[in-house]
């Protein structure tokens, strides 16, 4: 699909030179000689990009930047200004354009603008995709109704509401980023860009041109100038993930944009205002990285303001099987085919296993299942071994007489002591995989006097 740009230019040279150059680049250009012709296009049809000249032979170009938002306020708009008017350029971006460019301009340092400012809409884009898919429970990409996941809502709500940096912490797999989303787009940022950047992915050098972009000549590959991520977020949030990787030589650095929102790309003396949100993510102990002198305390207590602690799978056993059904229907949608049965043989194994790999683990596992499939039901051959080990057939009973006949009450206390037993007497957390309240699960109990005296229960189960 071919982008539109709006060309709106009263230097003809200028105007068809620009024109001729991006068309060749793939773009649908419409050319416009003042801005009235411009405003006129724009009614037309939409653009994802508009040029403008600030200087016009009818109207001004920050008027016309006003009355573009009203048209179409998913357009971006980048000036193009003579030198000596850095200060207009500076007014237009107040005003609601994306960037500007100095007149005369290199044609290819404008085609690299042109790609971010289109990668920044795109970006903008599935942010508002996603926002539309948020599921039930207001926590975009997250399923669950455990009380863990119930206090994880509850705090990311709160949190998502401040202005605060937040510090996510959280074992590998648990779901980190999606909660990060979660901040974002339950935010006064969720219509602005979401940028992500994995501090352990690259290394420092290219970490710090990525965050902080790069003036042309700053380096020798450093061809042309280049925004940064922290530029690419602004007006949204700038997601670090694994923050515990990032180098003691930037992490200074960071911190002063925290705290300033500005800072200066690399190779460049101006200082760039930004309003961006940073939210950061880590599996490591940070606190004992501070004492190892690995990670910055002025930094750790900066980012920890807004602190969401990530529950394990483990600790959350009863969102084990609707996150299965979750990523079943996922797998069978991406795979095209019907989406299988669960027998209860299988969920009980999959509740059975400890799952160090979290819910990443538990969405792999599922994937592979729906794959795996035949006739339309998971057995144990689709799990990997250290789960179908635990798959056992459902006891099954044949009195040979009516005097070896249990009654149902036998048989539900049966089933609730094992229960018990795999919680280690946590009767809360067999409640919840049970499918009753904690009420119901004592007064069972309470009937067959089996109750005990609170006996495998913490001291905050038993409150």
């Amino acid at each position: 699909m071919k982008h539109a740009i709006l060309i709106v230019e009263d230097d003809e040279t200028l105007r068809l030179t620009v024109g001729a150059f991006l068309r060749r680049q793939g773009f649908d250009i419409d050319e416009a000689a003042t801005g009235e012709q411009g405003l006129g296009l724009a009614h037309e049809r939409r653009h994802g990009l508009v040029l403008l000249d600030l200087r016009l032979p009818d109207i001004h170009g920050l008027d016309v930047i006003a009355r573009l938002q009203e048209i179409d306020n998913d357009a971006l708009v980048v000036t193009m200004t003579a030198y000596p008017e850095v200060r207009t350029a500076v007014a237009a971006l107040k005003a609601g354009a994306y960037d500007y460019i100095n007149k005369p301009f290199d044609l290819e340092d404008l085609a690299s603008l042109i790609a971010r400012a289109l990668e920044t809409r795109q970006l903008r884009h599935e942010v508002e995709w996603r926002r539309a898919q948020s599921d039930v429970c207001g926590i975009e990409g997250l399923i669950g109704d455990s009380p863990a996941f119930q206090n994880l809502v509850a705090i990311t709500h709160k949190i998502a509401a401040s202005h605060l940096p937040v510090l996510i912490r959280g074992e590998s797999g648990s779901g980190k980023e999606r909660v990060a989303r979660a901040v974002h787009c339950q935010s006064a940022r969720a219509a602005g860009p979401w940028v992500t950047l994995n501090c352990s992915a690259l290394a420092e050098g290219l970490i710090e041109s990525e965050l902080f972009g790069h003036e042309k000549g700053a380096f020798t590959d450093a061809k042309q100038q280049r925004r940064g991520l922290f530029e690419l977020a602004d007006g949204g949030t700038l997601f670090l993930d694994e923050i515990g990787d990032l180098s003691l030589n930037l992490q200074p650095k960071l911190l002063r944009v925290l705290e300033t929102q500005r800072f200066r790309r690399v190779g460049g003396s101006r200082e760039i205002q930004v309003d961006l949100r940073i939210v950061a993510a880590t599996h490591r102990n940070l606190p004992e990285m501070v004492k190892a002198g690995s990670f910055r305390e002025d930094l750790y207590y900066r980012l920890n303001v807004g602190a969401i602690d990530v529950p394990s799978l483990h600790e959350r056993r009863g969102d084990i099987l609707p996150l299965a059904r979750h990523f079943l229907q996922d797998a069978a949608r991406t795979t095209g085919i019907p989406v299988p049965e669960l027998p209860a043989t299988i969920e009980r194994s999959l509740i059975e296993h400890a799952w160090p790999g979290n819910v990443r683990e538990l969405r792999n596992v599922m994937e592979r299942a729906v794959i795996l499939c035949e006739n339309g039901v998971i057995a144990a051959a689709q799990l990997p071994p250290e789960i179908s080990r635990a798959v056992a057939p459902a006891p099954t009973f044949a009195p040979t007489d009516l005097g070896e006949v249990l009654s149902l009450a036998a048989i539900e206390l049966d089933h609730i002591q094992r229960v018990l037993a795999l919680c280690a007497g946590n009767k809360t957390r067999a409640a919840e995989l049970l499918g009753i309240t904690r009420l119901t699960l004592r007064n069972k109990l309470k009937d067959t006097d089996h109750d005990g005296d609170h006996e495998g229960e913490t001291e905050s189960d038993a409150a």
